[in-house]
């Protein structure tokens, strides 16, 4: 199986915590959300190594990112930090909460030998200039 259709669901880590109090271009920060977390099952499904790169489609946009194991998710679900790889995959409809959804969203996960934007090239991709 290459693809893999999936549920994701987002939310803050405590490593991305830490990383914040560093500052979004640190090396911290970067790691605690350039990826997804997968169940072991389904990366293997995928014949994923760990360190291997992803593809996350959701019909708002896709993004390269690198995944990681957890045991602590099901089958069919993806957990994705906030921040900016998470943000291409998300929408901005908000259902009248005032706040985008972040959790539910469907989605699929396919290996790549595609590369994980650093924050810099993620950000001029978007027509933002870090001078």
């Amino acid at each position: 199986m290459s693809k893999l259709k999936v549920t994701l669901v987002s939310g803050r880590t405590a490593q991305q915590g830490i990383g914040l109090e560093e500052g979004k271009t640190s090396d911290n920060y970067v790691k605690s959300v350039n990826h997804v977390q997968l169940c072991p099952e389904d990366a293997a499904k995928m014949k994923l190594k760990e360190g291997d790169a992803v593809s996350v489609e959701t019909r708002h946009g896709s993004v390269v990112v690198n995944w990681r194991p957890s045991k602590e998710l099901e089958g069919g679900m993806v957990f994705f930090p906030y921040g900016p790889w998470a943000n291409q995959v998300y929408g901005y409809e908000t259902e009248g909460t005032g706040t985008p959804i972040f959790k539910g969203i469907e989605a699929t996960v396919a290996p790549t030998k595609g590369k994980v934007k650093s924050i810099e090239e993620l950000v001029k991709s978007l027509g933002g200039d870090r001078k």
